[in-house]
């Protein structure tokens, strides 16, 4: 058995980018800086991070630049063929819960649950 769990936090790299699929479907995605590493080798890499459904329609506006954030979801790559037939791959974690600020008050997302309409980021969903 393997367990595909991945958590990351940092803060957003910039406003979260929204957008709907032909078939309607809405798809939010963001970065966070993941550091490996440390002293003269830390290195800072930026994963993609990607709501669907009623997350990616609704959290976005929440979800702007230098906002503290930490993400619990799906480790995928992401690959695909550039414009010159290069192959190119990108790390990509597929949101399942979502935690604002650094407070210690968690704000999950939950998996079959919808954020009530007018969201208020200090109340869990």
């Amino acid at each position: 058995m393997s367990i595909n769990v991945i958590v990351a936090s940092g803060n957003i790299g910039k406003d979260a980018e929204q957008r709907w699929t032909q078939n309607q479907k809405c798809i939010a995605s963001f970065s966070l800086p993941v550091k490996q590493g440390f002293g003269e080798r830390e290195k800072t890499s930026w994963v993609k991070c990607m709501l669907f459904g009623a997350k990616a329609e609704k959290l976005p506006q929440y979800l702007t630049k230098g906002i503290k954030v930490t993400v619990t979801g799906e480790f995928v790559m992401e690959e695909w063929t550039d414009q010159n037939g290069g192959k190119r791959s990108q790390p990509v974690i597929i949101v399942n819960d979502i935690d604002f600020g650094s407070s210690g008050n968690k704000q999950a997302t939950q998996q079959h649950s919808e954020p009530e309409p007018d969201y208020d980021p200090s109340i869990p969903f």
